[in-house]
């Protein structure tokens, strides 16, 4: 086995893919708008928060509870997202580095120079796969949690036909809510690749039959009954799912079964969603390859190191 040769395809593929992901990377590329504000959250603020809650004698037991999950998810969400960012530039840093320098110094052998420091470089590659490994691994963790568990901003989670809420013989009822979640009615961030986030023809150019166009604008029809009620009712989506629908009749909304939500500026109506997706779960895939070269640039760098060292041997001095 020609462990020089598959030891310089491991550095040439982690150089490679690190390259590509690179260009991929939701927050090095900024593709995630809000990104930047990630690396300079000040988490320290919920944890002050926390204790003020605690200290504080005017609140009642069930709402302090209330009000100390819902800023522990804060701060939780604040650590995973200041990691992330920190993570991202670190990990894809040091693949590149690595890669580089163990493919040049790989390279110097292929071509039978620097045999004598054969030795240095198989331990170069172990140090390298090891430190790529671990820095790229808990990235992983962290974009994968992300990704698939928090919500991505304000989007609100829709059906496949952009539907929000349905009639339910009483009152209308937003499909996705749970009041004792407060992100239930919030997409996330592997929901953006779905056709109710992005341009699609269904939603843009609506046939004859479709609903979408006349049940689309209940926020302007709640604007209109807010200028002639006395009692204001609001459109933000959270406040309608918790409250406001269920004082709602059919008839004043148009006598829809379903609401649908019409984009309000959540690049619905292009691909920037869909773009966004697929550059994640590029990073993702290529991330965990990596991950998986840099465990073999460790392994045939160990063997590297260990095979030169024992065929050095005893010098004689004549």
């Amino acid at each position: 086995m020609n462990k020089g040769l598959i030891f310089l395809c491991l550095a040439c593929g982690i150089l490679l893919l690190t390259i590509v992901t690179i260009c991929n990377a939701p927050i090095i590329t900024h593709t995630i708008e809000e990104a930047d504000e990630w690396g300079v959250q000040n988490c320290q603020e919920y944890a002050d928060s926390h204790k003020n809650i605690e200290d504080n004698k005017d609140l009642d037991k069930d709402e302090k509870d209330k009000q100390l999950e819902s800023n522990d998810k804060k701060k939780h969400l604040c650590d995973r997202t200041k990691a992330m960012y920190g993570l991202e530039y670190a990990a894809f840093i040091l693949d590149l580095v690595f890669g580089f320098s163990c493919t040049l110094l790989s390279l110097l052998h292929f071509f039978g120079v620097g045999k004598s420091f054969e030795k240095i470089t198989g331990l170069i590659g172990l140090v390298s796969g090891v430190i790529g490994f671990i820095f790229t691994f808990i990235y992983i963790i962290y974009s994968g949690y992300i990704f698939t568990n928090d919500s991505a901003g304000q989007i609100p989670k829709l059906d496949k036909n952009r539907e929000v809420a349905k009639w339910t013989g009483s009152k209308y009822e937003c499909l996705f809510y749970d009041k004792d979640d407060d992100e239930s009615i919030y997409a996330k961030w592997n929901d953006l690749g779905k056709k109710q986030y992005n341009y699609h023809k269904d939603f843009s150019f609506p046939d004859d039959n479709s609903k979408y166009d006349d049940c689309n604008n209940y926020k302007s029809i709640i604007e209109g009954l807010n200028q002639v009620g006395p009692n204001p009712i609001s459109t933000d989506l959270d406040d309608l799912c918790g409250n406001d629908f269920g004082s709602l009749t059919k008839s004043q909304l148009g006598n829809c079964d379903y609401l649908f939500y019409k984009n309000d500026g959540d690049g619905m109506d292009g691909v920037s969603n869909k773009y966004l997706y697929d550059k994640w779960v590029t990073t993702i895939i290529f991330g965990c390859i990596i991950i998986l070269l840099n465990l073999g640039l460790a392994i045939f760098g160990f063997l590297m190191f260990k095979e030169s060292g024992s065929s050095s041997g005893p010098v004689s001095i004549q």
